[in-house]
């Protein structure tokens, strides 16, 4: 440890040039046996809280796949606290010597919270992890983040993140699980305030606000400044809360973006998602399909601002098949405008349950969409049924829409009948990572279709073959051979991304994220998903 104590010694006699100069990679494997100096994967600390409290702005921090608990004691107020200037990396096997070498999925590095007595969530740490003053950009990449509980009332919001007081830096969560967390009063998942917070290629999954609101994401009030919230690419599924199972908050948003996002299977009394206060907010190319609430005046979609500058705008959207399952009389819409200049464009909203037939506020403005029941007063409203690719067709009840596929099918009236002046110049991909525009024309809805004609033939007469995400895999159940089947996968322009060999019908690939096809010899073309 003497080797620790003289750079952090030199750090503080250099003073502004220590960033440069003393920027130290520091190792953490739970499974290491070397001298622990944390300087190299051999030598790796063992404990992540021990690397936490010797770093400096500019170091970095490697993880490798295992459990690692906030404290060895049982004191709850213990979390992994970030720290400002510090990136934090995990996913590693222990022995990569560059990000680009991890492999996430088989490498899980678990931040867990049950510091007591194991299974029991009462015990647990109040919050996983902390982040809280950063002024520079810190990136936290490669966590599952599990099992933060605080119970009603409890000062400790935010069961599995805590972001606060940060609006000067910015707190980049990316590649990342927030799983079963729970708070009792706000953010079960996550929690922010006066933050900016950005979140990419992350799972939402489980996390509660037990009778309090944000099951998944709160943004809360601290010192009365708004947060800036920023989600791409991130998926929420079985979230629950009292009001916003996916997302609420109290205090204003000075911005909010949620881009390229599946919510799907989540629960609420009043709400899935609520944007209640901000001074610009925009839901793009995602999807609120699959989710239920229980209330006479519930909704998938609240929004609700102060002025009239304040305007909300939902792009290239589908919201489809959600369901209020309330045993009485409903009287509200499930996508709920408090203002009459919030805008929807180029969107799908079909299937949801319908008040006097109607799916949307009679106060919303809606362009250029699909609108089940029509939108008296909206401009270019199409009153058709989608004909999504495959959709849920079961009980009211929540569903998990990944298991589905809402893209559009070939003769959709959604197909090239959207307005290209609605989409943003910055936001210029479908939820599939598929260029937009594509055949002069955007879709209505959240998918771009592109038919590729190289692919869109039939090359067999068996169709009985699926894509299971959960296995990462093909599923073919129409084949009797025993022999090797070779398949192909090609991408959205017909290119081919990956040649791979079938084995007791299973075809196991490893494919980025987007909509994909694969052909075989005696096979009809499939047509599926990488969420």
């Amino acid at each position: 440890m003497m080797y620790l104590f003289r750079a952090l010694l030199l750090c503080l006699l250099l003073g502004p040039f220590a960033l440069e100069c003393q920027a130290t990679r520091y190792f953490v494997n739970a499974s290491a046996t070397g001298s622990a100096t944390g300087l190299t994967w051999a030598d790796a600390f063992t404990n992540l809280q021990e690397a936490l409290g010797i770093v400096i702005p500019g170091d970095e921090i490697w993880v490798a796949a295992g459990q690692y608990k906030p404290t060895t004691t049982t004191t709850r107020t213990i979390s992994f606290q970030v720290r400002n200037g510090v990136d934090l990396y995990g996913g590693f096997a222990g022995n990569e010597t560059t990000l680009e070498e991890r492999d996430l999925p088989a490498n899980p590095t678990i931040l867990n919270g049950d510091i007591g007595e194991p299974g029991s969530s009462t015990d647990n740490s109040h919050t996983v992890v902390t982040a809280t003053n950063i002024t520079s950009t810190v990136v936290m990449d490669g966590f599952r983040i599990v099992n933060g509980y605080s119970a009603s009332g409890s000062t400790f919001n935010g069961g599995g993140l805590r972001v606060t007081n940060s609006l000067s830096g910015e707190f980049i969560l990316r590649n990342c699980s927030v799983i079963n967390n729970f708070s009792g009063s706000y953010g079960g998942g996550l929690y922010l305030a006066s933050a900016r917070l950005t979140i990419e290629n992350c799972d939402f999954n489980n996390n509660q606000a037990g009778s309090g609101n944000g099951g998944a994401i709160y943004n809360g009030n601290v010192n009365g400044s708004g947060s800036i919230l920023t989600v791409r690419d991130c998926r929420f599924r079985n979230n629950s809360a009292r009001v916003g199972a996916c997302l609420a908050n109290s205090q204003s948003y000075n911005s909010v973006v949620i881009d390229r996002c599946i919510f799907t299977a989540n629960d609420s009394e009043n709400s899935i998602l609520v944007l209640d206060d901000f001074e610009s907010a925009q839901l793009l190319n995602s999807y609120v399909i699959g989710n239920t609430v229980d209330g006479f005046s519930s909704n998938v979609l609240n929004v609700n601002s102060t002025a009239a500058d304040e305007v909300f705008t939902m792009t290239n959207c589908t919201v489809a098949h959600n369901f209020n399952v309330y045993s009485s009389t409903v009287q509200a819409p499930m996508i709920r405008f408090f203002d009459a200049y919030h805008e929807i464009r180029n969107s799908i909203i079909h299937g949801n349950t319908p008040v006097n037939g109607l799916q949307v506020s009679s106060n919303a403005d809606v362009f250029s969409s699909l609108v089940e029941g029509g939108h008296v007063g909206g401009t270019d409203i199409i009153d058709e049924d989608p004909l999504f690719t495959e959709s849920y067709d079961g009980a009211v009840a929540n569903f998990d829409a990944t298991q589905f596929d809402y893209s559009l099918s070939g003769t959709s009236p959604a197909v090239n009948n959207g307005n290209n002046a609605y989409v943003p110049a910055e936001s210029d991909l479908d939820l599939a990572l598929v260029p937009r525009i594509q055949a002069g024309t955007v879709d209505m809805g959240c998918y771009e279709s592109d038919f590729t004609t190289a692919l869109s033939t039939t090359v067999g007469s068996l169709s009985n073959w699926s894509y299971e995400p959960s296995q990462r895999a093909l599923i073919l159940t129409s084949t009797t051979s025993t022999g090797a089947l070779s398949v192909f996968i090609h991408d959205v322009q017909g290119r081919l991304v990956s040649t791979a060999t079938a084995h007791n019908g299973v075809v196991r690939l490893e494919l980025s994220a987007g909509v994909h096809f694969a052909t075989a010899d005696g096979f009809n073309v499939l047509k599926f998903v990488v969420p």
